[in-house]
């Protein structure tokens, strides 16, 4: 269980090795594709099309083949798709390749996730957010080596092709760890034509989510510099506190859940975040700002990992289809967010225009109670568990059964004949 949890570990801290790197070395690449700002953005969004469009097939993928091997494929894919960006010449080359590099995120975003959550459900505790955290760690570590291999004169081709071989070489040695396609769970899935109730809810508390981490990114530096006037450097740092801050919340989010729960989390941090950014707004210093982005990582931190377990607990739905379906919409609102304020900004100031990433927040606030968890939805699975994944080790009746997943030690789980009681593994 420890190897197979690691190895999911890593597989998230790749996914955000992937996307540090590539966001440290943009301005190397758009001067080797000698593109304009302008067009640079549109080869930009070409990445979040391409994201798009994988999440819903990735999540149809898991259900019918198994998240293990998405996870794998799509991490082997996106890492060589990397290298191509760092060699494309001109608008058109660099897009489609931000296209398919996008659809290998947007891939191994939602396997990754089916993964991590099929192994919750055989701890029976929380144990998603410190997969977020490792992603968060990762793309810390991405951003760091970029402007590294920048000062000691290696291009982005070649930073990007020996990431690639490094990450093909984990992937290939920690694919027998991850858990196998029975574990993702026997219950018959329905194919999304119109989402249930619950997911549309996931997914507008999940917009309001990345809208706010999108405005972070990119809005942060540009707020501190010109409308506060703030140093380069000092700037960069309003985007380094709120990843930090995230990076400290995930890691104990777990933890914070089984106290709380996840009604409670999801409403403390939305409240956190815009309480924070609104007094940074109002206070209209630096430190304060400093602050106030700090603030919001930290309560937003813990947020995706709840509603992507809700998700993932959906009756009826598989869990790669349904984090696809939340990712999906949270994605719409990584990618409006941005422009809108941006566009509010040129009305009123930027400074009033954040104001929008605070109502935000406090609508995820509201929409807390959209992570409650469906009553039993992981014990009903255990239960109902194929033999692939549970089965009796000495012939003895229903209440002895071992998890025998790949690359998983078997672990005895006693219970009353035909009930499941609350299970713990080591």
């Amino acid at each position: 269980m420890r190897g197979t949890r690691v190895a999911i570990a890593l597989f998230f801290f790749g996914d955000g090795l992937l996307l540090g790197s590539w966001a440290s070395r943009i301005p190397a690449v758009q001067r080797h594709a000698d593109l304009t700002n302008v067009r640079l953005g549109l080869a930009l969004f070409a990445a979040s099309l391409g994201a798009l469009a994988a999440m819903p097939l990735a999540g149809w993928l898991c259900a019918r083949i198994g998240s293990r091997g998405v996870t794998v494929v799509a991490l082997l894919c996106g890492s060589r798709l990397l290298f191509f960006t760092s060699v494309a010449g001109g608008l058109g080359g660099l897009a489609a390749a931000l296209f398919a590099f996008g659809a290998g995120f947007g891939a191994i975003n939602v396997a990754a996730n089916a993964q991590g959550l099929a192994l919750e459900r055989l701890y029976g505790r929380p144990i998603l957010s410190s997969f977020h955290a490792a992603f968060s760690s990762g793309g810390l570590a991405g951003a760091g080596l970029g402007p590294l291999a920048a000062g000691l004169g290696v291009e982005p081709r070649a930073q990007f092709a020996a990431l690639a071989l490094v990450l093909a070489v984990f992937t290939l040695a920690a694919r027998p760890r991850l858990l196998a396609r029975q574990a993702d769970g026997s219950e018959r899935t329905v194919t999304l034509v119109r989402p249930p109730r619950r997911l549309l809810l996931l997914g507008a508390a999940a917009f309001c989510t990345l809208l706010a981490e999108g405005a972070a990114a990119d809005w942060s530096a540009v707020y501190l510099s010109r409308s506060l006037g703030a140093a380069a450097a000092l700037a960069a740092l309003g985007y380094t506190a709120f990843s930090l801050a995230m990076v400290v919340s995930r890691t104990v989010g777990d933890r914070l859940n089984v106290r709380l729960g996840p009604v409670s989390l999801v409403r403390a941090g939305g409240l956190l975040a815009a309480s924070g950014l609104a007094a940074a707004l109002v206070d209209g210093s630096t430190v304060a700002a400093l602050a106030g982005f700090a603030a919001m990582g930290a309560g937003l931190g813990v947020v995706v990992p709840v509603l992507f377990r809700a998700a993932g607990s959906t009756p009826g739905v598989s869990a790669g289809v349904g984090v696809a379906a939340v990712s999906t919409i949270g994605w719409l609102g990584f990618l409006s967010g941005p422009p809108a304020i941006g566009l509010a900004a040129g009305a009123v100031g930027l400074r009033s225009a954040l104001g929008l990433v605070v109502l935000a927040t406090v609508l995820l606030a509201l929409l807390s109670r959209s992570a409650g968890a469906e009553p039993r939805r992981a014990l009903r699975a255990f239960e109902n568990a194929p033999p692939a994944v549970l089965s009796d080790l000495d012939g003895s009746p229903a209440d002895s059964r071992t998890v025998i997943g790949s690359g998983l030690e078997p672990r005895r789980v006693h219970a009353p004949s035909g009930a499941v009681r609350s299970r713990r593994y080591a």
